[in-house]
């Protein structure tokens, strides 16, 4: 089966909503982002403004609308505030103003060092052989390739917010490769993934992403990659921000990764933006999804 191209504003995260064939959402921005976390901060304020300048208000009160724009206008701004302290919180050395990427990060003493770890062996690592046995599963190449868009359809911002859950809830890591902790993650996507083709299908796919993120969890665990802790925790919380093609399709999302972060004594999201983010969005969950505020 002919392999799916992966589109570059897909990794930049230039469109919410975006799915992706070519990547099933493995890459999906949080490779824009954290490129834009390890680049110069010029490239980071150039965005900042680019952003503001979208801001829509009432051209009679002068008021921000509350609207699905502003929504993501402020959401990408909070992710920009993350890319910032990413970068300032890096001790590597920054030549020209840039973090080094074209290594491995072997070290995990950064955030940005564990986001693109995590990325990495969890997302963009596994996706080759799920989307062979995604190919395997599903013979009719248009079928497979729509099996692929929908696997972007917010399949892994709620893979990693079912390791977020686990995470929050255990204190050792053997707990982490139960039957049970797997089996929880399978339920998460279930309820969130649907193929489009019956159910036994449906079941085979999410057995098999899950299956190939076990492995790459197992992988991490024996290079002693620190997966228990508030630190891994506050990554994976900024991956899944940094993932999810549309926070405001996704209330779990906003409760087990926004909130916690924007609530974060490291102060990672700035006032200004912390207060139009809980405000916006206070107002959208209220009305469509209040278990999102609870």
């Amino acid at each position: 089966m002919l392999t799916n191209t992966h589109r570059a504003n897909c990794a930049n995260a230039q469109r919410p909503g975006c799915t992706c064939s070519g990547c099933g959402g493995s890459q999906h921005g949080w490779q824009g982002w954290t490129a834009l976390a390890a680049g110069q901060p010029e490239g980071r304020d150039d965005r900042r403004r680019e952003l503001k300048d979208q801001v829509e208000a009432d051209q009679r009160t002068g008021r921000q609308k509350f609207n699905a724009n502003n929504r993501q206008i402020y959401f990408d701004l909070a992710r920009l505030d993350i890319a910032d302290y990413l970068w300032a919180s890096d001790s590597r050395p920054k030549p020209n103003g840039r973090l080094p990427r074209d290594v491995e990060p072997t070290s995990v003493s950064s955030d940005l060092g564990q986001v693109d770890t995590l990325g990495r062996t969890v997302m963009e690592d596994t996706w080759p052989e799920i989307s062979l046995g995604v190919d395997s599963l599903v013979r009719n190449e248009s079928d497979a390739r729509e099996v692929k868009k929908r696997l972007a359809d917010h399949t892994w911002c709620s893979l990693l917010v079912a390791l977020i859950q686990l995470i929050e809830r255990i204190n050792k890591a053997l707990d982490l490769l139960t039957d049970t902790a797997k089996q929880f993650v399978r339920d998460a996507l279930s309820r969130r993934f649907d193929s489009g083709l019956p159910r036994l299908v449906t079941d085979a796919i999410v057995r098999l992403v899950v299956d190939k993120v076990w492995s790459a969890l197992v992988r991490l665990l024996e290079a002693h990659f620190p997966l228990l802790g508030t630190d891994t925790l506050r990554a994976l919380r900024m991956l899944a921000i940094f993932t999810c093609p549309s926070v405001d399709h996704h209330p779990e999302v906003y409760k087990h990764a926004v909130r916690p972060l924007v609530g974060d004594a490291h102060g990672i999201i700035t006032a200004e933006i912390k207060e139009h983010v809980v405000t916006l969005f206070t107002v959208w969950w209220r009305r469509r999804a209040p278990e999102a505020l609870a």
